[in-house]
């Protein structure tokens, strides 16, 4: 089952501020997806059409958040490029019990599922 979450004003200035996601956030189950996007994505809208429709046999939690939505859209995209040193959406950070496991963007659905899967 997919848990379905918003990244929140705190958990993205957070991570500006400190280079990664709060823990706590990372850690909601063994296996959390981020997905940093923004709402104007061909490839995140055609993802969207299928990724919370996917029949899992285990629990995973995944945020997403549409950054160009935001009042702070410039601090959080200009951290993402520099810091994280991705240019791209959707941007996808896989996490297996806290660790940063995988980073890709677009991806189709088979190939979410491999990731899922070999997590």
């Amino acid at each position: 089952m997919i848990q379905r979450n918003i990244i929140k004003t705190e958990q993205a200035m957070y991570a500006i501020k400190n280079g990664e996601f709060d823990t706590k956030m990372i850690t909601s189950k063994s296996k959390v997806i981020v997905i940093l996007t923004q709402d104007w994505c061909p490839q995140w809208i055609d993802m969207k059409n299928w990724v919370y429709t996917l029949k899992l046999e285990e629990d995973i939690e995944i945020y997403e958040f549409e950054y160009n939505k935001t009042e702070y859209f410039n601090e959080f995209m200009s951290f993402k490029e520099s810091y994280w040193n991705n240019y791209y959406v959707p941007y996808l950070r896989f996490y297996k019990e806290g660790i940063l496991a995988k980073e890709t963007n677009y991806i189709d659905k088979s190939k979410f599922m491999d990731i899922v899967k070999n997590l």
